[in-house]
C-alpha cells in the first residue's frame, strides 16, 4: 500500500479552516529513529478570495509536540523512495461558494463542484463537496493550492 497515491479529505470548521497530519515510515524498521520518515502538516485557512491549502513539513516546526521527536529532512531516504507517491484527489467539504479557479503554482487545475451546505451555515444536509482532480502534489513536499 505505501505505493497507493492518497486523497485528502478536509472537513472545514465553522471558520472555514481545517488542519491535519500525514505521517508516514517504512513500516518495517527503526529508521524513523534516524529521521527515515515524512510528517506533513496541512492547514486550510479561508479568505476572502476563497481559501489557501498549505502541506509544510511538520517536523521541523519548533514545539512541544515534536521536541522528542528526530527532525527530519524532506530528502532522507524514506523520503526520496516514496518522492514519487502524488495526491491523487483533494476532497474539500462544506466550503461556503463555488470557487471560480483553483491553481497549484499558479496552474489551473481540474476540478468539479457538488452544491451543498456550506461549514458556517444553517442550512441542513450534505456538505457542499470540491473535488479536485491530480493536482500533480507530492506527500513528500510543500505546496499550496489556492481556491478563488
Amino acid at each position: 500500500m505505501w505505493q497507493d497515491p492518497f486523497t485528502l479529505t478536509i472537513a472545514l470548521s465553522r471558520e472555514g479552516s481545517a488542519k491535519g497530519q500525514l505521517y508516514l515510515d517504512d513500516g518495517e524498521t527503526f529508521g524513523f529513529e534516524q529521521g527515515e520518515y515524512v510528517w506533513r502538516s496541512f492547514d486550510f485557512v479561508s479568505n476572502t478570495k476563497g481559501g489557501v491549502l498549505r502541506s509544510t513539513n511538520r517536523a521541523s516546526a519548533q514545539s512541544e509536540a515534536t521536541a522528542a521527536v528526530t527532525p527530519y529532512s524532506d530528502d532522507n531516504a524514506w523520503a526520496k523512495a516514496i518522492a514519487h507517491i502524488q495526491v491523487e484527489r483533494l476532497v474539500v467539504l462544506g466550503m461556503k461558494k463555488q470557487p471560480k479557479a483553483v491553481t497549484v503554482a499558479g496552474q489551473s487545475v481540474e476540478w468539479t463542484w457538488e452544491a451543498g451546505a456550506a461549514s458556517n451555515g444553517k442550512k441542513q444536509g450534505a456538505a457542499s463537496k470540491l473535488i479536485v482532480k491530480s493536482p500533480g502534489l507530492s506527500v513528500v513536499g510543500g505546496w499550496e493550492v489556492k481556491f478563488e
